[in-house]
């Protein structure tokens, strides 16, 4: 991850940096004759020593405020005029005192020392102040970088930070076509966003001036922390497309376990009864009650394919997303009531115990897909329903949801399986799924249920079974 920098033309850059560093001379040369005016009109009331410290000083406020360059031009004519016009014989570089001669030195000395140390202070205090502001300006963007989940999201923020924190005129990024007329005063910058092996374009920053080396720094760092983003929702998108791949696969499986032996089982009934009353020798043998048998089995089993056929086509429905609700005021008790009578009418026997109070309230949602949902739940209970035993169907509310309970005197269900038999194709491991049964029913009621918004759940009935929980929120009162 490489930048790349092309601006202006370097006799540009230099004569810039040429004045620059001239008028910093200028001003330390200034500074020097301003002190020595001042100790030229006290030189009869300082002494040697006032005078050498106060050069230092000012060569000090150089190095400070200039860098080393101009502290050592401040010692340099410090030396020279604390000599030429304070030391006698005045206005000479002679010296009358040999002593002074060593003062002078070791002025000279220290003036070139103290100003490099300042000078060198000035600089490692730059360096971690222009570190400290590095990490700030990386910390707002790992920060702001962290959350998104969306690459247009992630180069609209790396832009911002680049623009404001990095004071770039222009951000783009390439492939994309950048301005065709680009200002030729401003300083181009480059920058792969690069994560790994793997490239995620190119980023292309203009700057008023060309970036110094710690910009370039702190810019490709930038650009590296979007990288690792972009490669992180690169990363998630392709875990999620396996994820996705995986239980395909894992639903054609079933699918197909379904097709060779739950649809088979009809079909093989259907087929063989409509063979044998197709048969003129064999119909003839046939006793009417038997033919009516074999008729019946036909008819049982076509439904029995119908119903499954039928519960494959629901469940590609609620995995794809098409189910639209066609939500209305509707009396759960009402929908319970045509469960039992649908189950009394195929069975003949009153299996079915509803227990709902007066002050039920209405409930917006879809009659018709709650009706499934819970005719599903209901036959499942059935078949593990001890003999003389009834299911029982119980309505009740709680803080804003309406629950239905759907009470089995069963089997307990484990703990371990309660989530698992509301996955599409999934048979208990004790036995208690009946042959016919491709396990889609409660995978069903549970992507029904989650439509409107609700949950299914299973608990333990007291003494023994299973009690399935409809919990549905109550957004509206009705009217």
């Amino acid at each position: 991850m490489f930048p790349t920098t092309r601006g202006a033309p370097p006799s540009t850059n230099r004569s810039a940096s040429l004045a620059r560093a001239a008028g910093e001379y200028a001003a330390v040369a200034a500074l020097v004759a301003a002190m020595t005016l001042v100790l030229w009109l006290l030189r009869d009331r300082l002494t040697l020593a006032n005078a050498s410290l106060l050069y230092l000083l000012a060569t000090l406020v150089a190095a400070v405020r200039w860098r080393t360059g101009p502290s050592v031009l401040a010692a340099v004519l410090s030396f020279f005029s604390l000599n030429y016009f304070l030391v006698r014989p005045y206005y000479t570089l002679a010296v009358e005192d040999p002593r002074e001669l060593l003062d002078l030195a070791v002025f000279l000395a220290a003036a070139l020392m103290a100003g490099r140390l300042a000078a060198y202070a000035r600089t490692q205090a730059e360096a971690a102040g222009l570190n400290a502001r590095q990490q700030e300006v990386l910390y707002r963007l790992t920060s702001a970088l962290n959350p998104l989940t969306d690459a247009a999201a992630i180069r609209a923020e790396l832009r911002r930070a680049v623009a404001d924190d990095l004071g770039a005129q222009e951000v783009h990024f390439l492939p994309n076509r950048p301005p065709a007329d680009p200002d030729p005063g401003l300083a181009i910058v480059f920058v792969l966003l690069q994560a790994g092996e793997t490239i995620y374009g190119t980023l292309r920053a203009a700057f008023p001036h060309p970036p110094s080396t710690s910009q370039h720094r702190l810019l490709t760092a930038c650009v590296g922390q979007a990288a690792l983003a972009l490669q992180r929702v690169d990363l998630t998108e392709q875990a999620r497309r396996s994820q996705a791949l995986a239980e395909a696969d894992r639903l054609k499986t079933a699918l197909l376990r379904a097709v060779s032996h739950d649809l088979r089982t009809p079909i093989t009934i259907i087929k063989t009864s409509a063979a044998n009353l197709r048969d003129p020798d064999l119909a003839g043998r046939l006793a009417p009650a038997e033919q009516r048998d074999m008729a019946q089995a036909i008819e049982t089993q076509a439904d029995t394919l119908d119903r499954l056929v039928g519960n494959l086509l629901d469940m590609s429905r609620l995995q794809a997303g098409a189910v639209v609700l066609n939500q209305e005021w509707n009396s759960l008790e009402e929908i319970a009531g045509e469960v039992a009578a649908r189950v009394y009418q195929s069975q003949k026997a009153e299996r079915i115990r509803l227990e709902f109070p007066d002050d039920l309230p209405l409930l917006r949602c879809d009659y018709g897909l709650l009706l499934q949902a819970l005719s599903n739940i209901v036959e499942n209970a059935l078949r593990h329903e001890p003999p003389g035993r009834r299911v029982i169907i119980r309505g009740r509310t709680e803080a804003e949801a309406v629950l239905l309970e759907v009470v089995n005197h069963g089997p307990t269900i484990p703990p371990e399986e309660r989530e698992r038999i509301m996955e599409p194709f999934y048979q208990s491991r004790d036995g208690r799924a009946l042959i016919g049964s491709v396990g889609l029913g409660l995978a069903i009621a549970h992507g029904i249920v989650e439509v409107h918004g609700g949950s299914l759940s299973v608990a333990d009935t007291p003494g023994g079974g299973a009690t399935f929980v409809i919990r549905l929120p109550q957004k509206e009162r009705a009217p």
